[in-house]
């Protein structure tokens, strides 16, 4: 039997309440002030990020119009159809450095370096609506197992700074839809499975009803590798009638033979 999607978007609401954000928040930074601060990506002393990694990370991630390379098709065989994905950046040197830092060290303040280069790429990949149809922007949920871990779900965090900061179109509305399925909520993350195993996992979320038929939809994810995550969030919200136009992510895992850019 299928857990009502009232039941998970209330699990996953508790998660993002403010109460326990800011608690996980008070206990970062008092751990910050007690221990003594090193940059997020090379370690030097007395820097959060120091100014040559913060260099670099802006120089591996690209505003809009973003390059060739940064665009990939997910494909959609159930339905005949590809999911276009864009990328800010590719998954590599100090940007991946970066990028497990805020995940899995509670460097949270990265997010905010992050936020404003996936905001710029959902307001460019928007399609335009009839009349006053909003898009909504979906995050790829975090499972609780690692938002207990964390503290926080990176990709909801980095759209919700995006928000604050009044950072996209008054057409674009953030909305949580997308919720792990109860048999999954407490499954360990996609980096941790093969190629193959990502490829042909079980379907793990569930979306809630469109609350229009054919609202569109823009998925938006921390990396892209195989697209197998991208492939099972589309699926769920196609099945739950949205029409999911686009995919954008942070960073692009490009196979081993692809030369780097310049």
């Amino acid at each position: 039997m299928e857990v009502p999607t009232t039941w998970l978007r209330a699990v996953d609401s508790f998660s993002r309440r403010r109460s326990v954000s800011w608690l996980g928040f008070g206990l970062r930074e008092l751990v910050n002030f007690l221990v003594p601060t090193c940059c997020a990506v090379c370690s030097r002393a007395d820097f959060r990020l120091c100014p040559d990694c913060r260099a670099e990370i802006q120089h591996q991630l690209y505003l809009p119009p973003l390059p060739d390379g940064h665009h990939h098709y997910v494909e959609l065989p159930l339905i005949a159809a590809q999911l276009p994905v864009s990328s800010c950046g590719i998954y590599g040197k100090e940007l991946a450095r970066a990028m497990l830092a805020f995940k899995n060290k509670q460097r949270y303040f990265l997010g905010s370096i992050f936020a404003p280069y996936l905001a710029a790429a959902i307001n460019a990949g928007c399609i335009p609506q009839p009349g006053t149809m909003a898009t909504y922007i979906v995050a790829v949920p975090s499972s609780l197992k690692a938002v207990g871990k964390r503290g926080y779900s990176p990709v909801a965090s980095m759209l919700e700074r995006g928000m604050r900061r009044e950072l996209y179109a008054s057409h674009l509305l953030i909305k949580p839809v997308l919720h792990y399925r109860a048999s999954s909520i407490f499954t360990g993350a996609q980096k941790l499975k093969s190629g193959s195993a990502r490829r042909g996992g079980k379907e793990h979320f569930i979306a809630e009803r469109a609350d229009v038929p054919g609202r569109p939809v823009i998925l938006v994810d921390d990396v892209l590798t195989t697209g197998a995550t991208l492939r099972q969030a589309a699926m769920a919200c196609h099945e739950a009638g949205y029409d999911v136009t686009l995919g954008i992510v942070l960073a692009l895992t490009k196979p081993p033979n692809h030369e780097p850019e310049q």
